[in-house]
């Protein structure tokens, strides 16, 4: 575990069930974390972080900071799609 942030370094291999579609579902990323750092683009559509997530600034697809306004309204859009996410998993999991 990394510092109490909720991150472990797992080889995914060693994840009984992980090359099924629900495993790759269950394991699916929510945005790009320190992205200036990069060393490969994505253009994946995924919120990319200059540092940890919703503690820093948001960047666009190329790696370009986001005008103050486009920036929270971007945050705000992330918040209420990850509120929708963990909605539709609790429904589908059988916890709401």
């Amino acid at each position: 575990m990394d510092e109490g942030r909720n991150m472990i370094l797992l080889f995914p291999s060693l994840i009984e069930g992980i090359n099924t579609a629900e495993g790759r579902k269950a394991f699916e990323i929510s945005c790009h974390m320190f992205y200036p750092q990069r060393v490969v683009d994505l253009k994946d559509g995924k919120p990319k972080w200059t540092r940890l997530s919703d503690e820093s600034d948001l960047l666009d697809e190329d790696g370009n900071p986001l005008a103050e306004g486009d920036n929270k309204r971007k945050k705000k859009e992330i918040e209420e799609a990850n509120e929708r996410n963990s909605k539709r998993q609790k429904k589908e999991n059988g916890s709401l």
